[in-house]
Parts: structure tokens; sequence; C-alpha cells
């Protein structure tokens, strides 16, 4: 679907991997902003968790901007659709160490941008994404800025583990801090091309809270090619911070990757 506006950011997304899982609406339904309500697709409602790299950020008319062209995101999210039938996504988190994209998120977007320590590695078809949290920073992001600075400490490499097959028990349960973590290790397959991991991947924009209000914002990319996936590690306590525990203690439902594809954003207007 084109924009309505010109574009607001322009983006090179890479190396992106989406996992899902079925829920039932019911369960999912306090957690999305005002006016919208999970989407059901094939049956179901669903809960993911996205990761990938941003690079090569633009914001029209200007050039790319070193300061916010490259960083790695992890994401807890819920699909959403609104009443005007716009299929969108909630995000319950986006942990980055970018710290100026969480200023701006927060302040201009309303989407719940959070610091972490995030990174990726890709070496073939295999693609690797890992995010963990400051306890303090983690918790309140915006207050850390302004009290503590804004220069990141060191990122923490990709663990590589071994191969498991199924989901490690989450880290940090029952811990007076939990680090608040997540880690997707994924081996690309072949392109797939069926309706359903066309909805899963590919949404028409971002509903947000955004000074009291529920926003949409467009979000539009060409068609993307997607490849199916096998999974190799997924584990930790993300979705416990965001109201959402256990969503890792299973394998996906729905497990895709996409290499690359340009992502353009657009105001779109009140949602309620």
């Amino acid at each position: 679907m084109p924009l309505l506006h010109r574009p607001v950011t322009v983006h090179a997304w890479e190396d992106i991997v989406f996992a899902h899982w079925r829920h039932d609406p019911e369960s999912l339904a306090r957690l999305v902003p005002r006016g919208t309500r999970p989407d059901v697709v094939d049956g179901s409602a669903w809960a993911g968790l996205s990761a990938y790299v941003f690079r090569e950020t633009r914001v029209p008319p200007f050039p790319p901007s070193g300061r916010l062209g490259t960083m790695t995101e992890v994401t807890i999210e819920i699909l959403t659709i609104d009443d005007r039938g716009r299929r969108g996504v909630a995000y319950r988190t986006v942990d980055t160490a970018n710290v100026p994209a969480i200023v701006a998120a927060h302040a201009l977007l309303g989407v719940p941008y959070t610091f972490a320590h995030a990174r990726a590695r890709r070496r073939g078809d295999t693609i690797a994404h890992h995010s963990v949290r400051h306890p303090a920073r983690g918790l309140h992001p915006i207050r850390w800025l302004r009290g503590r600075g804004t220069r990141p400490g060191p990122t923490p490499p990709v663990p590589d583990g071994r191969a498991s097959g199924r989901p490690a028990v989450p880290v940090g349960r029952g811990t007076v801090q939990p680090r608040h973590d997540a880690t997707v290790r994924v081996v690309a397959g072949p392109v797939v091309d069926s309706p359903l991991a066309t909805e899963l991947t590919t949404r028409e924009g971002i509903h947000a809270r955004h000074l009291a209000q529920t926003v949409f914002w467009q979000r539009q990319h060409p068609p993307l090619e997607i490849r199916s996936a096998r999974l190799e590690r997924l584990e930790g306590d993300l979705p416990d911070a965001v109201g959402m525990p256990g969503l890792l203690d299973r394998e996906p439902d729905s497990l895709l990757v996409v290499d690359r594809t340009t992502v353009r954003y657009g105001w779109g207007d009140v949602v309620r």
C-alpha cells in the first residue's frame, strides 16, 4: 500500500527474523492500544519476536544519518487491526542500544523503545540476534539517560552456544534483578510463498500510544522475499518484562527470515 504522505523516515532492514506464536485473541486484548484489537490471521491471534538490523537511516530530504544509521533491534510485538481495517503491529518493546533512537521514538512516535545491548551476527544463512538489558536502564531508560549520560557500555557478543533443537529455559527467572534478555538464532531456508507468511511479515503500519491517543504510523516496503527458517536457539525472559511471560518457552508456530528490504514510514492518523 502506498504511503499517503511523504516518508518521515527511510531505512534499510537486513537479516530480519520473524518468530510468531498463535494465541487466543482474548488473551492479548488487554495488551494492545485502545482502538485496536488483536488481528486474527488463519484462525488465531499472533504474538511474536522480531529482530533485524537497521542501516542507512534517512529522514527525507536529508542524507543518511551516521548517528541514527545502524542499530540492531529486538522486539516483542502483537499483530493488530483497527476499526478501519488497517493491519498493523503493536510493539510491547523495541530493545536497542541506539540512544538517539530511543529518545526520538519516545518523544515523537510513542513507540516503546528501551535501552539494551543489542547485537546481530550473520554467517552464511545463519542469523543470530541477542539483546540484554541493564536492569536499571531497562526499567527507566529515559530517566537513566537524563541522570547518567547517554554513552552506552560495551556490547556483549552474540552467544554461539550449541544447537538444542528446542527452546532453552529462559534466563533470569526468579532473580532479584532479571536481565530481561533474548537470544534467537536460525538457519534460513528456501523461499516460501504463502498467504500466512505474507500476513505475518507484511503489516501496513504501527499502532502506538502517544500523548493519550492511539496513532497509526504507515509502513511501506516492496514485496518481501520470505524464506523459511530452522530454529537453532531461542531463549530469554524479555517477554516477562512486557506482560507476556512464557512466550519463548516453546518453538514458534511460524519462523521466517527476510534477507533485506527498504522500509518507509509515514504519518497515518489518530485512531482514537
